[in-house]
């Protein structure tokens, strides 16, 4: 048999992708042709930083499909993509490297966020970025990178991050990453690449939204004077509406970072939390006052009209606060994504408050439903003072965001405070929330209890004017109040309490120990400061008590941390000091969080510092080796290297290393380089090496030559047309991951590295694999002569056999055809111009042009059926050894060639090759009936050109996203078996009646298509594709289509199916209407057969009309559909919907693969009609059917109609006698049951009656 893996790409969910390599040669483009049809109209569609872009389309059952299209000229391009977790990554190889070196941000990749976030082709037609200097960058390289900027687009430049802002437009996403990417691609060293600019995604942030002010005593700070009075506040949101009573005349400074045109607030998120911060309150007589009713408010609109911007905007908004003196800064904003606070904004955030002492208080988000570790960014920054969200009982709200941070553990968020049906200022013309009347609405959201700690700490900046940024941050987290049954990692120190805080008596905040190692002395901790400060005129004497534990209620050993003192003295107006010192090694290894409490022993005065410590298991240094196919060992490269932890990358500076904690690694390293000697088809191998356990520094070699051919063994020679991908799996200590790679350009030898079986958790290797019957084979008679040869993509094909003499043209350079009438003209090289070319060797009488590959060039060539411009004659090509020994034998005696052609494969072998637990010694899966499932399997004729596309998805059971591989090309009107790997991969097979106009576009989107399932080992299955009539139908056996609920119509009716139950949606210009009447009245319309209609309450008769109508000219068959639905239905009670009762009607006409009846003038069809799932069987049906063989102009009613099996019945039609020759038959058949429902359906052009 003869395999081929293609290279192309893959796409995934996850985090980050391996590995220097470098790809075989693209292949020839096939010809052009006028676009058929649009890409899916579902999914979504992202362009990468690279210029390549990556749809994603959501097929049903919680599964999606992801297929790459390589950005132009960039067809020999490795793709990597990686599952991890719920999250999509797709890598370029040649972006590896900068991702490696830490000057590219892995967020470009992650293409679930990116969709996400509204950073796909349907929401924005640029990719926004920051720019920015690494050490040892000129400016000139940042220069010519900002350079590309989009004119139009605003542009801010970032001084805390030392970078730019920057909307790179589609078009130029591909000049972007030539100037980007160093010379070389994947094959740069890590040093090379870390000498690149600095490129982020400047990512999506928007508004945090999901009895406020008593809640967190803001009435004892009021009756002790305190309003905020001196006290700079900035807002930095959706802008505020000035003229609300609450704010008029309260904005001291205002300033648009949106492109918005100003300020002013056409959301209403940012008026809300202005008006909770410092509103006056005086739209209600002061009883809806913010907390700090007297402070100043700055306004910075950094989020848009839609309440989202972009990173920099926020940036910008924060540098321009703390310009303006602010003292506290209000961020009720953030992005989705959890972080570790090493991000653009948290950055930024740093380093702004450690430059202007200014305090910036955070959202921690909304995605607290998702579990621990979710607070957002700029939320996750150390000089945050980030905020949860309670409700009015101090409860932790549902939807408040947890931590700890990802990373090194710490606390997020630091505090909480009142965030559920906050009645706050609500914008003029604005719907936020639940409006409570016009000047005020509610909201939820750590957004509204964000305002609440912004204005708290401006009552106690007031009060101190002394303290700086962090004295403010640690009084209002020690005097917090936790709440019982709320982690500390979830709430912090716990809800506010303005009472204490402005009581006289605060602590530090928090106390972060570690990370540490178990192998780490007490020698090597610092001790960690507590300070308690004392405003007041009395000394207080405070116990100690500290109290750690894991998340599994495991507790800290006493001798793990120190406590300098058991008690601590405060003098009046002093400060007093205690310390925390860690032993790691008297701590197991853990994450471990709790409070230091100090109580007064009065229990007047309790303050709580929060304290973490974590204590990781030891490091070692782990120096990965790559070892070439050529032998050449390597440590330029970096692997793909996974633990549950995450994905190491190298230390930042020195060799390629890094220090990683001791425990349990997966390695993988992937090449694409190198031709098999035999055949010159690229050698892809993979080296994996599943469970490496880390226990002392260590070196692991990954060699590329320790690998084993995947041998895959099919019962008739078969080959690889299209694309192929593999994939690895491993999972363990409760988190997995799935690498797959594609490749988009050739035929090729699959390599993979023998492993051990693993002994913790799991892991597998797949491959897969589309064989049918080789397009062309070629013997020379007389001779051991081996030829493999390939047809060009445009090339038009020789009969099934010919047999041609070979005659030597020359160079393809400048050919001699004087000698090649009636023979194969063989040809050295590569003529470029294969039309003209071919027209030459024509006119001399040639009969084919075989081209020997020149030294290097793989021969390898996929034909594209697609497309009307083919050669003059037939048009092939061989490796160059076999191209020059068959000149060789040519020069010396006759020299015959046989050519084999088989365009339309009577097989197809579809292969899912598994090895589970380990990759064996000798990789070998026999496909035979035994483990597969057989289908027989026709696709019908649907009209012309005779060429159909299909593709038949796969997933393994750890999969959610399935990488597609490109569409096979079917003959239309062919009957073919297919077997299919049976066992636990789940399948569904797409086919559209047309090839794409742009070659291996994916059909999930725009075919018709069958049902997700696996197969049966030996089940054998019968299949028919576009069988007619195509038509308006429920498939049975697919649920409920079309219910009531309430007095909502929810109808999801596929507009084409065919007798076999495969369905479609429309694409392209065809039309579909849908209009709906009750008692006579219209009530509804829509251009689809999936909508929700509201009808009036109450029993009425309904009448249901829908029609289709295909734009397609290569449509012939069922071209145009009128169905009418008669039925009653009423409001429908209860929590289950009601299943309408529309008829539905079944056919079997008894069609050939041609989609036409023979020549007899009577045929018998047999018309089943049915309820939709979830109703039993109508009772009492009676059917109509009539017939047109004249296009509908008139019809002839059935001859005869019979009772048949169930509710079914045949139907004798009798063409009229006047008809001759071979007519298009029009369908329309009447169903009526004892229950008053009816369905009228009418098909033009149904099928064909050959005369």
């Amino acid at each position: 048999m003869r395999r081929s893996v293609r290279r192309v790409a893959a796409a995934a969910m996850g985090a980050l992708l391996t590995a220097g390599l470098a790809g075989p040669a693209a292949a020839e483009p096939g010809p052009g042709a006028p676009p058929a049809e649009p890409a899916p109209a579902e999914g979504h569609t992202v362009r990468l930083v690279t210029g390549d872009a990556v749809t994603v389309l959501t097929v049903g059952e919680g599964r999606q499909v992801a297929q790459v299209s390589p950005a132009p000229d960039r067809e020999d391009v490795l793709f990597h993509s990686l599952e991890v977790d719920g999250e999509l990554t797709v890598l370029p190889a040649d972006a590896w490297p900068l991702v490696a070196a830490g000057v590219l941000d892995r967020r470009l990749f992650n293409v679930s966020a990116l969709i996400e976030q509204g950073y796909d082709t349907g929401s924005t037609d640029a990719l926004p970025l920051l720019v920015g200097r690494a050490p040892g960058v000129s400016a000139a390289a940042v220069d010519e990178l900002t350079a590309l900027h989009e004119a139009s687009a605003p542009s801010h430049a970032l001084d805390s991050l030392d970078a730019r802002s920057v909307r790179i437009p589609e078009d130029r996403l591909d000049a972007f990453w030539a100037e980007l990417a160093p010379r070389g691609g994947a094959d740069v060293g890590l040093a090379e690449a870390a000498r690149r600019p600095r490129v982020l995604l400047d990512a999506r942030v928007t508004a945090d939204l999901d009895r406020s002010t008593a809640q967190i005593n803001a009435p004892a700070a009021w009756e002790a004077g305190l309003d905020g009075a001196g006290v700079r506040v900035a807002v930095l949101d959706t802008g505020a509406d000035a003229d609300h009573p609450d704010l008029a005349g309260r904005i001291a400074a205002a300033e648009d970072f949106s492109n918005s045109g100003g300020a002013h607030d056409a959301h209403g998120h940012g008026t809300h939390v202005a008006a909770t911060v410092g509103g006056s309150g005086a739209g209600s007589d002061g009883a809806r006052r913010g907390v700090a009713p007297g402070a100043e408010l700055l306004v910075g609109k950094v989020l848009g009209d839609n309440g989202s911007g972009s990173e920099s905007q926020v940036i910008a908004g924060m540098e321009w606060a703390a310009e303006q003196g602010a003292d506290v800064v209000n961020m009720s904003l953030g992005s989705d994504a959890a972080t570790d606070g090493t991000d653009p904004m948290s950055q930024a955030l740093n380093a702004l408050s450690a430059e202007t002492d200014t305090l910036f208080v955070v959202a921690a988000g909304n995605n607290g439903q998702s579990g621990p570790r979710t607070v957002g960014s700029p939320g996750a920054a150390d000089a945050a003072l980030t905020v949860g969200a309670v409700d009015r009982d101090d409860v932790l709200a549902p939807f408040s965001s947890r931590g700890p941070r990802p990373g090194d553990g710490a606390v997020k968020p630091d505090v909480t405070a009142p965030g559920v049906d906050i009645v706050a200022a609500r914008a003029e013309g604005t719907a936020l929330g639940s409006p409570v009347d016009d000047s005020y609405t509610a909201a939820s959201g750590t957004s509204m209890a964000t305002p609440h700690v912004a204005g708290a700490a401006a009552l106690l900046a007031q009060q101190r004017p002394d303290w700086d940024a962090t004295a403010l941050k640690d009084a209002l987290i020690s005097t917090s109040l936790p709440a019982e049954g709320a982690a500390v990692t979830e709430q912090g120190g716990g809800r506010i309490d303005l009472a204490t805080a402005t009581g006289g008596l605060t602590a530090t905040g928090t106390v972060a120990l570690g990370p540490f190692t178990t192998e780490q002395r007490a020698a090597a901790a610092e001790p960690a400061p507590v300070r308690y400060r004392n405003t007041t005129e009395a000394p207080v004497t405070l116990d100690l008590d500290l109290r750690l534990a894991t998340s599994g209620g495991r507790e800290l050993p006493a001798d793990a941390v120190a406590l300098s003192a058991e008690a601590v003295t405060v003098a009046p107006g002093e400060s007093a000091e205690v310390t925390l010192a860690a032993d790691p090694a008297a701590a197991p290894r853990g994450d471990y969080y709790g409070r230091l409490t100090a109580r007064s022993a009065d229990g007047a005065v309790t303050l709580r510092t929060t304290v973490s410590l974590v204590v990781n298991g030891p490091t070692h240094t782990l120096t990965p080796t790559v070892i070439t196919p050529e032998g050449e060992p390597s440590q330029r490269y970096w692997p793909l290297i996974w633990s549950p932890d995450g994905f190491v990358v190298p230390d930042a500076t020195g060799p390629a290393r890094a220090e990683v904690e001791e425990g349990t690694y997966m390695f993988t390293q992937i090449s694409s380089s190198g031709h098999d000697p035999e055949d010159g088809l690229p050698q892809l191998r993979a080296v994996y090496r599943p469970e490496v356990e880390i226990t002392e520094d260590t070196e692991v070699t990954l060699d590329l030559r320790e690998v084993t051919e995947v041998d895959i063994r099919t019962p008739r020679p078969a080959e690889q047309r299209n694309w192929s991908n593999y994939q690895s799996y491993r999972e363990f200590d409760g988190h997995s991951w799935t690498h797959s790679v594609t490749y988009p350009v050739g035929q090729a030898h699959l390599l993979v590295s023998p492993t051990e079986p693993v002994t913790e958790g799991s892991f597998e290797f797949a491959s897969r694999w589309q064989l049918v019957a080789p397009l062309l084979t070629a013997d020379v008679p007389g001779s051991r002569l081996a030829l493999t040869p390939w047809y060009l993509p445009s090339s038009s094909l020789f009969d099934e056999r010919e047999r041609l003499r070979v005659a030597d043209a020359g160079s393809a350079d400048d050919p001699d055809f004087s000698g090649v009438r009636g023979r194969l003209a063989l040809v050295t090289g590569d003529p470029g111009d294969y039309l003209g070319f071919t027209r030459r060797a024509e006119e001399a009488g040639a009969r084919g042009v075989l081209m020997v590959a020149d030294e290097g060039q793989p021969a390898w060539s996929r034909y594209r059926p697609n497309g009307s411009t083919r050669t003059a004659v037939p048009l092939i090509r061989v490796g160059h050894e076999e191209g020059n020994a068959l000149r060789e034998r040519a020069t010396s005696r006759r020299t015959e060639v046989t050519f084999r052609t088989q365009a339309a494969s009577p097989y197809l072998y579809d292969v899912m090759q598994v090895s589970p637990g380990y990759i064996p010694e000798r990789v070998v899966h026999t496909v035979n009936e035994r483990a597969s499932a057989r289908i027989d399997t026709r696709y019908t004729d649907t009209g012309e050109p005779d060429w159909a596309s299909a593709q038949r998805i796969s997933w393994r059971p750890h999969q959610g996203v399935a990488m597609l591989d490109s569409p096979r090309d079917v003959v239309t009107g062919t009957e073919r078996t297919e077997y299919v790997t049976a066992g636990d991969t789940v399948w569904q097979h797409f086919v559209h009646f047309v090839l794409p106009w742009q070659y291996d576009l994916p059909v999930t989107g725009i075919g018709i298509r069958g049902e997700q399932r696996d197969y049966r080992a030996g089940e054998r299955l019968v299949e028919s594709w576009f069988e007619g009539p195509v038509r308006p139908a429920i498939p049975a056996g697919d649920g409920p289509a079309a219910v009531r609920e309430g007095d909502t119509l929810s109808l999801r009716i596929p507009e084409f199916t065919d007798a076999d139950g495969h369905t479609a949606r429309p694409i392209g210009g065809d039309a579909v209407r849908l209009s709906l009447s009750a008692d006579g009245e219209p009530v509804g319309e829509a251009t689809s057969g999936h909508a929700n209609l509201p009808v009036p309450a109450g029993p009425a008769d309904y009448r249901l009309d829908l029609t289709t109508g295909r734009s397609s000219a290569a449509w012939a068959y069922s071209t145009a559909t009128t169905t009418s639905w008669r039925f009653r239905s009423e409001t429908a009670t209860g929590d289950e919907a009601a299943v309408l009762p529309l008829l539905q009607l079944d056919y079997d006409l008894g069609t050939g693969a041609d989609n036409a009846l023979g020549r007899a003038r009577a045929h018998t069809v047999e018309i089943g009609v049915r309820h939709q799932d979830g109703l039993r069987a109508p009772r009492g049906v009676r059917l109509a059917v009539e017939a047109s063989w004249d296009g509908g102009a008139s019809f002839v009613e059935a001859e005869r109609i019979r009772p048949g099996h169930g509710d079914g019945f045949r139907v004798t039609l009798e063409r009229p006698r006047a008809v001759r020759g071979d007519a298009p038959v029009t369908l329309r058949v009447t169903a009526r049951d004892a229950a008053g429902n009816r369905v009228t359906q009418t098909v033009e052009n149904a099928y064909l009656h050959r005369g």
